[in-house]
């Protein structure tokens, strides 16, 4: 059972599902090492597993919450938070790390240390790719990295890691999270971004333990998920895009006025956009500024597409043509401009 202390204080929070002795290794290192809380939640491991978490809850100051079936590790990790922010008020964070032995002891004490020096910023232990490190593992993180840096906006050396100091204000923003599984994750540098946290990473040892045989990350399945996280925006804009197309080519086809059918197309794809930006995509509370702003955006780019069209269809001669390519052209401002100013909230107003 978590306990109240005067000084603030870190928790060290694992998510687990089928653990093997290499958890119990762990555990019993941090124990050792550390006396602040642990809390460890079982996502639903099953009976045969039962032995592992009783030799783990007999260790001092460690509470073991248990999901009756398997849910996530997303799932999890919210459980956990939930648990330590309702009975460990005075809790500045909590440093959550693997079950699999990925994440060495002294690791974990590092990120502990630094969360709290500077309890407002998120850390991130950073792993080091070198050729040790297997394949797909490499492979992935590299090709993650870009990915994210470009549709999320933060410049991460290893965006897939589990060891993360998490401060008290992102836990409570995490329980809003809808993801249960590993896109979680995804999803909570999506609210470290949006929130403007300030985010520091530290180096770790890089730990891969036969191959990396124990983890249960599916790489099609789960990789999917994390993958849709992040193209939510290109989802939206195709829908937008579409929405837009199909009023201009019906106004143009009863009209056959340019200016007239690019405004009839951008006032109802601007309903559909910002419904979907608002609600699908950043997830981001809507207010009178945001909403001003994106008019603001809306009104620019409707402005400088419709030029770039009167432009290109003088050498396409196919106004449909001329306002695809316009509209691609434009997409790129758009997206940086919507991720990093329209739909940037501050933490209060992510809270609310």
């Amino acid at each position: 059972m978590l306990t109240m202390t005067e000084a603030p204080q870190t928790v060290f929070l694992i998510p687990c599902y089928q653990p093997t002795q290499t958890f119990l290794e762990l555990a019993g290192r941090l124990r050792e090492a550390d006396r602040s809380q642990i809390v460890v939640v079982d996502d639903g491991s099953g009976p045969a597993y039962a032995p592992i978490f009783q030799r783990v809850k007999q260790l001092p100051d460690v509470t073991i919450l248990t999901n009756a079936i398997n849910l996530g590790k997303g799932a999890a990790l919210k459980h956990g938070m939930n648990h330590i922010l309702v009975n460990c008020p005075d809790c500045i964070g909590v440093v959550t790390a693997d079950a699999d032995g990925q994440h060495a002891v002294a690791d974990i004490l590092k990120l502990a240390a630094e969360l709290k020096k500077q309890p407002n910023r998120v850390v991130f232990g950073a792993r080091q790719f070198s050729s040790n490190v297997p394949l797909r593992s490499r492979f992935g993180n590299t090709v993650s990295r870009y990915i994210y840096r470009f549709l999320i906006g933060l410049n991460l050396t290893d965006t897939q890691t589990g060891l993360r100091g998490v401060p008290k204000r992102l836990m409570e923003l995490c329980l809003g999270v809808r993801a249960n599984r590993y896109e979680f994750e995804t999803e909570q540098l999506v609210l470290i971004k949006s929130t403007g946290m300030p985010v520091h990473e530290i180096p770790i040892q890089t730990i891969y333990i036969d191959d990396n045989r124990e983890s249960h990350f599916q790489p099609l399945l789960d990789s999917a998920r994390i993958y849709f996280v992040l193209l939510r925006q290109g989802v939206a804009s195709l829908v937008t895009a579409a929405t837009d197309l199909v009023v201009f080519a019906m106004a143009m086809a009863l009209s056959d006025n340019l200016v007239l059918s690019n405004a009839l197309g951008r006032l109802v794809a601007l309903w559909v956009q910002w419904t979907l930006l608002q609600r699908f995509v950043f997830r981001a509370p809507g207010s009178g500024k945001m909403f001003i702003a994106y008019l603001g955006l809306v009104a620019f780019s409707g402005v400088v597409s419709v030029a770039l069209q009167l432009q290109l269809a003088k050498l396409i001669y196919y106004p449909i043509p001329a306002k695809t390519l316009a509209e691609v052209l434009i997409f790129l401002f758009n997206f940086l401009f919507l991720r990093d100013l329209v739909f940037r909230v501050s933490g209060d107003a992510a809270r609310d």
